[in-house]
Parts: structure tokens; sequence; C-alpha cells
């Protein structure tokens, strides 16, 4: 335990630096000023949007994106993208007062061009054109002599190096 001032090393005892919440609060998104139509709707699956996309080139949207409609009135966020490479679908989990039933198959919906990704980055292992990953270097440090004088054995010289008579 710390010394009753505060001061000194100890276990809970000394004065730490206490960390204040720098987390990012979340304000409600507003409508993106540039859209793209990602996809059209399917159909309804326990009270979600089952849609087909239709970029081309293929971009997939981010999780938790906002989709929206033409007139930019939010419909939800995607919630899974599934399906094979050149049939890609998507989920959207439709805002409260939304309800999926009310779509039709081959509506139109749109996402913000800033929460889309191109589809290389799930299907090739580095960025095209890349040298690949930085190796594995060595860190600060190694074997170091450690602190103080001399080379850190001992006094002692071994075997065969006394001073003194030998064989």
């Amino acid at each position: 335990m710390g010394r009753p001032d505060g001061k000194g090393k100890g276990k809970g005892g000394g004065k730490g630096k206490g960390g204040k919440g720098k987390g990012k609060g979340f304000a409600p998104e507003g409508p993106p000023e540039y859209m793209k139509t990602v996809g059209e709707f399917l159909h309804a699956c326990e009270d979600m949007m089952v849609c087909k996309l239709i970029l081309a080139p293929i971009e997939v949207p981010h999780f938790n994106a906002g989709i929206w409609t033409e007139e930019k009135a939010k419909i939800g966020k995607v919630d899974d993208v599934f399906g094979q490479i050149n049939d890609v679908m998507f989920t959207v989990k439709t805002e409260e007062g939304v309800s999926a039933s009310s779509y039709k198959a081959g509506d139109k919906v749109h996402i913000s061009t800033e929460k889309l990704l191109p589809l290389w980055r799930f299907t090739q292992t580095q960025k095209p054109g890349g040298k690949g990953g930085k190796g594995k270097g060595k860190g600060k440090g190694g074997k170091g002599k450690g602190k103080g004088k001399g080379d850190g054995k001992g006094k002692g010289f071994g075997k065969g190096f006394g001073k003194g008579k030998g064989k």
C-alpha cells in the first residue's frame, strides 16, 4: 500500500493521470451531399429490406452506412452484405417508422458516395501495384549489456584465466 500522503511507489497509492472521455458523440446523420444508386429492393424479410447491388463497377457498401430514397429521406442502415462476387446483395435495417413491406420490388435505394468500398478490398490480399507489407524489423534494443560499468559478467574471469601458477 502507498504512503498516506499519496507520494511514493506502491499499489494504488500514487497519484495517476485521470483519463478524460474523448469519445465521439453520435450526432444524427443528415442526408449526404452526393449519392449513388446502390441497389434495388427485392423483398422484405423479418422487418428488413433485402436489396440487390446494382453498381458497376462493383462497390460494396460499408456496414451501418445510411440508405436513402432519391428524395433524401432516410430508409435505414446497411445490416449485412452477402452473396457471390458477381451477385452481391445486402440487407437494410429500417429506421423506426419505416416499414420494409411498404416498398415494391425494383424500387431504387441510394447511399453516400463516401460509404462505398471497391470490390478488390475483399478479393485481393494486397493493394494492386503495392509493394506488400513491411517486413518484421528488429525492435529497439536487443541483447544489451545493461546499465553500469563493466561487461556484466561479474568479477571472476572464469576457468583458465586466473593469475598465478597454471599448468
